[in-house]
């Protein structure tokens, strides 16, 4: 008997999975309890058109994501931070506020929770790897000058 799973199953498959199992499992436990129904051609057509709208929608937040990361691939964001005698700053440049003026420049909110970076405590130009979601990542740069 196939049956589409309606939530997970442990040994058996995650939500959405379409899983063959004996009769008695799938008619005296997991039917009964609501967590399969019988996969009839009419669902298996319908999960078929879902996963295919997923992967889709998928595909053009990459598209977008890829878009976004080239545009902050072309500029260097700069940060102006207070600086005594020499490179050293007073405080430090932290993920939060590249994640302030990366969200400047998009225009959108940017979570600094996809900023992978150690705080800079010193003027100069920096790396800086970020992740905008899908498998998008990049490596921008980061110039922080002495405040004026």
């Amino acid at each position: 008997m196939k049956v589409l799973l309606l939530k997970d199953v442990k040994a058996l498959g995650k939500a959405g999975e379409i899983v063959k199992v004996s009769d008695g499992y799938g008619r005296n436990y997991l039917i009964p309890k609501k967590l399969a129904i019988v996969a009839t051609t009419n669902v298996i057509k319908q999960v078929k058109e879902k996963k295919r709208i997923e992967e889709k929608k998928q595909e053009e937040d990459k598209k977008k994501a890829n878009e976004k990361l080239n545009a902050l691939l072309k500029k260097v964001i700069t940060i102006y931070g207070r600086a005594g005698k020499g490179e050293k700053l007073y405080g430090a440049i932290t993920s939060s506020d590249v994640a302030e003026k990366i969200s400047e420049y998009l225009g959108e909110d940017f979570d600094r929770k996809n900023i992978e970076m150690n705080p800079i405590k010193a003027l100069g130009l920096y790396e800086i790897k970020v992740k905008l979601g899908n498998g998008v990542s990049g490596k921008i740069k980061v110039k922080v000058e002495r405040e004026e």
